[in-house]
């Protein structure tokens, strides 16, 4: 089967900020990932790949994400954030975006195939579209469909999705690799408008297993 790979950057960091306050209790300004790991993670076991897109606004000073997806074969959208009126930049058309990339897909496929969905992110755009509507419309057709997420940022109707269609979806939880995939650098930071000297902490040794595989599932 060819499998086609999509990451919603945006709600996977964002997750794992949250997941790094949760279990290290240290500032979201200090977490990172290791994204050569997130990679190989997610690439797992997938001979057959024939898209695999990354997405998400750019950060300042994160040119080396771009690099290490461009190595491993991604196509980078890169969208920057723009002026919402408030004085606030926000993100615009990240998530439409991979919806439109995954609506082409299953209208252009000879035959179904796998689509591994790294994030967690279930609800409607502004515009109407969501991961969810694009998760089940695949699994309608008789896609196989990976949805990876942490569990702080899966979106319950996002989760639903694999009640509806148990032959088709699977939910991988990105938590059991949390040590692995996620280094802190250290730093003098604010917290709670206090300043904390975080010390650097970097990943654990990685291994991926189909045990491993097995323990991250969410059996709904």
């Amino acid at each position: 089967m060819q499998t086609h790979i999509f990451l919603d950057n945006s709600n996977i960091f964002g997750g794992a900020q949250n997941s790094a306050k949760l279990k290290e209790n240290v500032p979201w300004q200090c977490v990172r990932i290791d994204y050569k790991r997130l990679f190989r993670l997610l690439l797992h076991n997938k001979a057959d790949r024939r898209t695999s897109m990354l997405a998400g606004s750019v950060p300042p000073g994160n040119e080396a994400l771009w690099e290490a997806a461009r190595e491993a074969g991604f196509d980078t959208t890169l969208l920057r954030r723009v002026d919402n009126d408030t004085g606030r930049l926000v993100e615009q058309g990240v998530d439409e975006v991979i919806h439109l990339k995954i609506a082409n897909l299953l209208l252009d496929a000879d035959e179904p195939g796998v689509i591994v969905l790294a994030t967690g992110d279930g609800k409607a755009t502004a515009q109407g579209s969501s991961f969810t509507q694009q998760v089940r419309r695949a699994a309608k057709r008789g896609w196989q469909v990976e949805i990876w997420s942490w569990a702080n940022a899966l979106s319950p109707t996002l989760r639903n999705t694999r009640a509806e269609f148990p032959k088709n979806i699977k939910i991988f939880k990105l938590d059991e690799w949390y040590y692995s995939i996620i280094f802190i650098k250290g730093g003098i930071y604010n917290q709670n408008g206090e300043s904390r000297d975080v010390v650097t902490r970097s990943c654990r040794a990685f291994n991926v297993t189909e045990g491993t595989f097995a323990d991250a599932q969410d059996n709904v």
